[in-house]
């Protein structure tokens, strides 16, 4: 009964914070009623929402693929799999917590799709995939501050950003390798230690102390994990557009990553009410005006999720065909 008490409180949490933030921005019935008159729906930016969408899934299932088994010795596993997994505990963590489904409920879908690895293996990778999820908005942070406070042409912040995710790709090539052996030597560790205060040997799974990562494999996922923030970028730039509200190139990549470390830090449901402050003040940072601005957060959140719910249910029924085919 706890643990629901807990989700209960935190969803209202959630909840009292979006309410506080709609009314903040559109106080008023003027307010409101200029929100109505400035929305509309454009089926193109809709559709090329849904199209980034599936891109970043796309990437992302595969960067997890090649970190679960290629880095980490995770088993073998259809692709589809990965990418069923990543969108339903996407739509699951709208109503839970975005935080456990990418540490817990995606290691739960390898497991139930036959993964022999156990529940502590795929936590380790999804730890270490978090950490380069995070370094990106950091790096693109600083350059939006130092882009802003400079001043700088469109030209001068586009080339800057490309400048930082070519940077990024290279660092991650780079920190892949020590960092994936770290982790599997921390989990091999923890293992041996529950052991001994359990009084009884490790579950019968072989653990790898360290796999060595080619340069090639740890590029691509460089590049995949870049690929992810990029097409995530493209996903709100066109959620928005589809409302009606058209941001310009340096409004949308400052403001992003403000919203993405905003969505992963929240704890409550689906970073719900969190996730939409963070984008509240990144956009009024780059000079959106509030009605604009609440448009986008009432929006973006109804938007996406039910892109993700079409892709899960997609996907189930093609996993399902697959795994009922003679």
């Amino acid at each position: 009964m706890k643990p629901r008490l807990i989700a209960a409180a935190k969803f209202v949490l959630g909840l009292a914070l979006l309410i506080a933030v709609v009314w903040w921005l559109i106080p008023g019935p003027d307010d409101r009623r200029a929100l109505l008159e400035r929305a509309r729906l454009d089926v193109v930016f809709l559709l090329l929402g849904l199209v980034s969408t599936f891109l970043a899934s796309v990437v992302t299932s595969a960067r997890w693929q090649l970190m679960a088994e290629d880095t980490m010795g995770g088993t073998r596993l259809p692709y589809l799999v990965y990418f069923h997994g990543l969108v339903l505990t996407r739509v699951l963590g709208q109503v839970s917590s975005t935080l456990v489904m990418d540490l817990v409920g995606r290691g739960m879908a390898l497991r139930s799709a036959g993964s022999q690895r156990g529940l502590g293996h795929a936590v380790t990778q999804a730890i270490l995939e978090r950490i380069f999820d995070i370094v990106l908005p950091v790096m693109m942070l600083g350059w939006a501050m130092l882009a802003w406070r400079g001043g700088w042409d469109l030209g001068t912040a586009a080339a800057s950003f490309a400048g930082v995710c070519l940077l990024f790709a290279a660092l991650a090539s780079v920190l892949l390798a020590p960092l994936t052996r770290l982790a599997l030597r921390t989990y091999a560790a923890l293992r041996r230690l529950r052991a001994r205060v359990r009084r009884r040997p490790p579950a019968d799974e072989p653990v790898p102390e360290a796999i060595p990562v080619r340069t090639s494999l740890a590029v691509k996922i460089g590049l995949l994990g870049l690929a992810r923030y990029l097409t995530v970028l493209a996903q709100f730039w066109a959620v928005a557009a589809a409302v009606g509200v058209g941001l310009g190139f340096f409004q949308i990549a400052a403001a992003t990553p403000v919203g993405q470390l905003a969505g992963m830090m929240g704890f409550t449901p689906g970073a719900l009410g969190i996730q939409e402050a963070g984008w509240v003040g990144a956009l009024s940072w780059v000079g959106v005006d509030a009605v604009a601005i609440g448009l986008f957060v009432l929006s973006q959140r109804l938007v996406i999720t039910a892109y993700f719910s079409l892709l899960s249910l997609i996907s189930w029924l093609l996993l399902r065909r697959r795994t009922t085919a003679p």
